[in-house]
């Protein structure tokens, strides 16, 4: 997501935002290849580096990590619990939904700012 305003807030939400974005991508994934025989779920890590670069003072330097989810395999070799990636998917909707709110409600009182409160 490229950011106009530049401010340590907004940058975190779209840093979050991309996180989501990112996340959902790969659970979408996960849930095409649940047939997939040896095919191993996936999932996306951004938080944590997130909040480290927020405590660095430089959001706009966090990154995003793709790993392998360890655990159960069933007899074929996959890896993907399609219950676990069904509430994955809906928590990562919530989430994406209320940062999406957030930056949103940031433009509004921005721009309220700028018009000095008209409309």
């Amino acid at each position: 997501m490229r950011v106009f305003v530049r401010d340590d807030i907004t940058t975190t939400l779209s840093k979050a935002m991309d996180g989501l974005s990112l996340r959902h991508c790969i659970i979408a994934d996960n849930i095409a290849n649940v047939d997939t025989p040896g095919f191993k779920a996936k999932d996306v890590c951004f938080e944590e580096e997130l909040s480290s670069a927020i405590a660095r003072g430089k959001p706009e330097s966090a990154k995003q990590v793709i790993y392998e989810c360890t655990g159960k395999t069933r007899s074929d070799g996959n890896s993907v619990d399609i219950h676990m990636e069904t509430q994955k998917i809906a928590e990562t909707t919530v989430l994406y939904a209320a940062m999406s709110r957030l930056i949103s409600e940031r433009f509004s009182l921005l721009r309220s700012v700028i018009t000095e409160g008209r409309r």
